[in-house]
């Protein structure tokens, strides 16, 4: 069967609902219906997870709602709750479980409220049946004024040659184009600084071949300044760990780029802002190691018996402790003057109507430095890689770790001069390599700062007991899985070195 058709429309500013009332009832049998009146809220996280996976998602007076893009209804709730920060929060039910599977750990925040009038029309033909609906909606942005007036026709099962008319008479009277609940947020944003999808934490800079590289870098830095502006409030905040997180990206990527991209910013200006940012790296990192644990506690608790669990919840309950003396100390670096100035320098620095200070490289078409600085970064790859056996050790490993992370940000820099697909099919296999040497060297980083926290635990009481019993079998899992970690490097590395992939890189690179 099929389903029934539900088409919107926008109607024009200078056009009135009242209008195209009087107009229909001048051509139509028609019989208003219900009118309601209520407001409504729109929520997504900072980085657009529920419009990116086209869901929608709103709160109506006590009624949660999640759509698709064509308005349909996927899920709904009743809850007198006026918010819900993260999807755990809200109560179990299918709402849930569906933005648990799209929002992950972010944060949700409202983007807006409208006043939302809405009534209902009945078309009716002449023996008072009804043939057709229409729902005509005024929706008002609270805070800009911004004004939505949409129309939506329902079919009745039976009566497609009356839906057929009414919609070719709305269509007539001048609407502007089908609408859906989609579009109703994007003028709900109209005003607000903000619009769908204008915030990634993914890296993407377009640069031409034959731009000089001083220009393309200028366009890689200042991208990666508007990131740290972008998630700067979110960390001060602390509305979810990915602020920091995409934050520290966006330093780590600058860093790298002052480190590869060589001789192309004037020397002094590179080896001045290696400095600053390594600094914004120090004063970021001790949250966001702690955030890496305290987000892998239900994982760690699964890994230890039933017996042990309580006992690693004090772990973390220190931990959670600790992450909170630490956020008031990174707030208060990120209000300092010595943070402020180092971004107000970079951002002058960085003005495009201004001139970048250029080093020796500077002049040289990015097509061509991009090459040189790809080949340098995957045969050190690959150097290294071959010398890795059985018996080689950890360390070299993780030097090796570092030389993927350089080849990655090398290659995420420059992806844009390169086939698209065949790029982001070197970046899989390249991930696929690191993501073995990451969680080697995690593991390594795991028991060493466990072997540290055991021994300052103080001995004596039933906590302590628990507490370094909890700690000892944790370890002992990390070892183990350690241990597997590191047999996979050898057929990871062999993959990642094989021939499908050298021709790839030999096509993409020469």
């Amino acid at each position: 069967m099929q389903p029934l058709r539900q088409p919107s429309w926008i109607l024009p500013e200078h056009c009135m609902l009242s209008d195209l009332h009087a107009a229909l009832d001048d051509t139509f049998n028609l019989k208003t219906g219900r009118t309601k009146k209520y407001n409504r809220s729109w929520y997504d996280t900072f980085d657009w997870r529920l419009f990116r996976n086209k869901r929608l998602l709103t709160r109506e007076g006590s009624q949660w709602f999640l759509y698709d893009f064509q308005g349909n209804t996927l899920q709904n709730l009743a809850s007198r709750r006026k918010s819900y920060r993260f999807s755990w929060d809200f109560p179990d039910s299918p709402l849930r479980d569906a933005l648990k599977e799209f929002l992950d750990i972010r944060a949700l925040s409202e983007l807006g409220v409208e006043e939302v009038q809405s009534s209902e029309v009945r078309i009716l033909n002449r023996d008072k049946k009804i043939v057709a609906f229409l729902e005509l909606q005024t929706s008002i942005n609270r805070s800009s004024g911004h004004r939505l007036q949409t129309i939506r026709l329902l079919e009745v099962r039976g009566y497609s040659k009356w839906f057929k008319q009414v919609a070719d008479f709305v269509q007539r009277f001048g609407v502007a184009q089908q609408a859906g609940p989609a579009e109703a947020l994007r003028v709900l944003l109209q005003g607000s600084g903000r619009e769908p999808l204008d915030y990634s934490s993914g890296y993407n800079v377009a640069l031409d071949p034959q731009m000089t590289s001083i220009e393309a870098v200028g366009h890689i830095y200042r991208s990666l300044l508007e990131s740290m502006h972008r998630n700067e409030q979110g960390v001060i905040e602390d509305l979810d760990t990915e602020f920091l997180h995409d934050l520290r990206v966006a330093v780590r990527r600058t860093r790298s780029a002052l480190a590869l991209i060589k001789d192309v910013l004037a020397p002094e200006l590179s080896d001045r802002f290696k400095k600053e940012f390594r600094y914004i790296g120090q004063i970021t990192g001790p949250v966001r190691d702690l955030d890496v644990y305290l987000l892998s506690e239900d994982d760690y608790k699964a890994r230890l018996p039933e017996r042990l669990q309580e006992g690693l919840g004090y772990f973390f309950e220190d931990l959670a402790a600790r992450r909170k003396r630490e956020q008031r100390t990174l707030v208060r670096s990120l209000h300092s003057q010595r943070y402020k100035q180092i971004l107000a320098d970079w951002e002058q620095i960085l003005d495009p109507q201004g001139e970048l200070d250029a080093g020796k490289n500077g002049a040289v078409p990015i097509g061509i430095l991009a090459g040189k600085i790809i080949h340098k970064r995957f045969r050190r790859v690959l150097r290294d890689g071959r010398k890795i056996h059985q018996g080689t050790p950890d360390s070299e490993l993780h030097r090796l770790r570092i030389e993927g992370k350089k080849l990655r940000y090398s290659l995420e820099f420059f992806a844009s001069l390169y086939d698209q697909e065949q790029m982001k099919q070197m970046i899989r296999q390249l991930k696929i390599l690191q993501n073995n040497l990451g969680d080697f060297n995690d593991l390594s980083v795991q028991q060493e700062m466990l072997a540290g926290y055991l021994s300052q635990i103080r001995p004596g009481t039933k906590k302590s007991r628990e507490l370094a019993a909890a700690i000892g079998g944790l370890m002992t899992d990390l070892a183990d899985r350690h241990r597997e970690v590191r047999t996979h490097f050898e057929e990871t590395f062999a993959h990642f070195a094989g021939k499908k992939n050298l021709a790839l890189y030999h096509t993409l690179f020469g």
